[in-house]
């Protein structure tokens, strides 16, 4: 009979017990103390290393037990099997299934639980907390990147108003608005903050053969503040920032981390397919042939292959960080897939009925 610590639950004092198993009763015997339970009321506490283990009886009375070996015996002799728990607990088998099964939800979480709960996170931010970061972001890049724009106001005041005129497709559209700037170092670029407002580089509008160009790069930024995409990849992009941003509201991390992020990230395939299929539903609705975006993004493609070979490289040839961002294209990878699939939009272009915005 393996020997056992009893405690009656009333005091502290340690009572030197023999405990045994005999017709499904669990017997304790030592000095002034005689108990029989029915080993089925009794909770056996599963073995934890080298600690002792637990019998623990209905009105708060306990054994320690540390032979392990002779209470496994006695309980096996009884009919007694250890719990689902403890069984899997010494099993390889089961240890390399959870291993197994804990990667898998790892790689699910990271694959779809992360990006869906950033989608559902964006699509819910308040409206003051995008402004808040759109401001941020804003003085940020003017204090980087960006400079003040050259554009007259009488230029900036017509592609506003076409801008303006632009009918959202039938799913709906954000509130948008132009920020004019200038950036010799980012060249021709446009791009959306989380608020709806897109920044427009004179570059761009130089480069442009016609304002239904910048119609159609507005159109396709518009698609990616409509999807939320920024936001999302800034919260795909950092846990933290999505746990915190959901959970206490502190979108420091995210103030810290936006203005960098909106000009080096890399939209995925599906979030650029989206941006144009929005962008060419605006053009559409509009009357302007989605192929409109598609000259621009050909003509960058021909400008960085045709370009100056200097281009990203400093003045002693090595690589310069900042020529990764001088494009639009870096950020908005153009391929003759997504070129081709502007073009052939063009086929649900009704006849015209009028003017495009701005013509």
């Amino acid at each position: 009979m393996p020997a056992a610590a009893y405690y009656d639950g009333r005091t502290a004092r340690r009572h030197e017990v023999q405990i045994s198993v005999e017709g499904g009763a669990l017997l304790v015997l030592g000095d002034g103390i005689q108990r029989r339970e029915p080993l089925s009321a009794v909770r056996v506490s599963e073995r934890l290393g080298q600690a002792p283990r637990l019998l623990s009886f209905s009105d708060g009375a306990h054994c320690e037990v540390r032979d392990h070996a002779a209470l496994e015996a006695a309980l096996a002799a009884a009919g007694h099997r250890q719990g689902l728990v403890e069984r899997l607990q010494r099993s390889w088998r089961a240890a390399a299934l959870a291993v197994l099964l804990c990667a898998g939800a790892a790689f699910i979480a990271y694959r779809w639980g992360i990006p869906l709960a950033a989608q559902l996170i964006a699509a819910r931010l308040p409206p003051a907390v995008s402004r808040q970061l759109s401001d941020s972001t804003l003085q940020a890049l003017d204090k980087i990147w960006l400079e003040p724009t050259k554009l007259d106001a009488q230029r900036r005041a017509a592609l506003s108003r076409g801008f303006a005129r632009l009918h959202p497709p039938a799913e709906g559209g954000a509130s948008a608005s132009i920020e004019f700037r200038s950036s010799p170092k980012l060249g021709p670029n446009a791009f959306a903050l989380p608020d709806g407002r897109v920044v427009l580089l004179d570059q761009l509008v130089t480069l442009a053969a016609n304002d239904d160009e910048i119609y159609g790069v507005l159109a396709h930024e518009l698609g990616h503040v409509h999807y939320h995409h920024g936001m999302r990849m800034l919260l795909q992009g950092s846990a933290v920032a999505l746990l915190l941003t959901a959970w206490v509201g502190d979108v420091s991390t995210l103030l810290a981390t936006l203005p960098a992020g909106l000009l080096q990230a890399h939209y995925s395939r599906d979030f650029e397919a989206q941006a144009d299929d929005y962008a060419a539903a605006t053009l559409l609705a509009n009357g302007i042939p989605p192929s409109r975006l598609a000259d621009l993004l050909q003509r960058l493609v021909a400008q960085r292959d045709s370009g100056n070979k200097d281009r990203g490289k400093d003045k002693d040839g090595n690589k310069d960080g900042d020529g990764e961002m001088r494009s639009y294209l870096s950020s908005h990878p153009a391929t003759s897939e997504r070129i081709l699939r502007l073009r052939q939009a063009d086929r649900l272009l009704p006849p015209p009925q009028g003017l495009s915005p701005g013509r």
